[in-house]
């Protein structure tokens, strides 16, 4: 196993490379809070995976007691508060949708295991992998709302793309939260597991994906993008 040190800012998030797998860890205590050097990490990782031509798959995970609870809530107040406040918080958006949809893009399988919370920007970024599994106890949603904000990291996109407009809706407008059993019946994710037995489901899911054709999964991908592809003025209008 290889571990890669990200330049941008290592003790955010940590990249592991063995064979065909890359494990890519949030690590930013407590709550794995999304500021701008963990989104210019994500992107770096997206880079070095992508040129790394033996890897097949991206696991996504968490080594804090949530998956990522979204959105530095500080970093957006002091931007907020600024004078040129609707700019710059413009700006932060854009660099979440470059940042998730890098991800989005990656030609290789993403894999979002969600052990803990995922809630704002956090489960944006699960939103932006192919597959993800969450545990039973895992609390899943998109409550911006509440703090005056919506889920502009290509949420509302991403969710009424995967689940339909009622789902979008009810977790959007209601602020719902729900569990990891209830996010698999929704659609939400592809997978529920026991916490018990959580990392070895994780493990069977990725090695299983690793196991196929690099090369018809990428194109395999590829072709399912097309056919649920984004539109660009939805996305304009999270930004706007």
């Amino acid at each position: 196993m290889s571990t890669s040190s990200l330049a941008a800012d290592a003790s955010r998030l940590t990249l592991d490379i063995a064979g065909p797998v890359a494990t890519l860890t949030l690590c930013r205590p407590p709550m794995n809070a999304i500021d701008d050097a963990m989104l210019d990490a994500l992107l770096e990782a997206c880079a070095t995976v992508e040129a790394a031509a033996t890897v097949a798959v991206l696991r996504i995970r968490s080594n804090q007691r949530v998956f990522c609870a979204g959105a530095d809530l500080k970093l957006v107040g002091a931007r907020v508060g600024r004078a040129d406040g609707a700019v710059a918080m413009m700006e932060t958006v854009r660099a979440f949708h470059r940042a998730f949809d890098r991800l989005a893009a990656l030609p290789k399988v993403t894999i979002a295991e969600i052990e803990g919370h995922a809630l704002g920007g956090g489960l944006e970024l699960a939103l932006a992998c192919d597959l993800r599994i969450a545990a039973h106890h895992a609390r899943l949603g998109l409550p911006e709302a509440r703090v005056g904000l919506l889920p502009g990291a290509g949420g509302t996109q991403r969710l009424t793309s995967l689940c339909g407009v009622g789902v979008a809706a009810r977790l959007i407008l209601s602020g719902d939260q729900i569990d990891g059993r209830e996010a698999e019946r929704l659609g939400l994710v592809q997978w529920s597991a026991h916490t018990l037995d959580f990392s070895d489901f994780a493990e069977e899911i990725a090695m299983r994906a690793a196991g196929l054709s690099a090369d018809a999964l990428a194109a395999a991908k590829s072709c399912i993008r097309i056919a649920d592809r984004i539109s660009r003025e939805g996305a304009d209008a999270e930004i706007n």
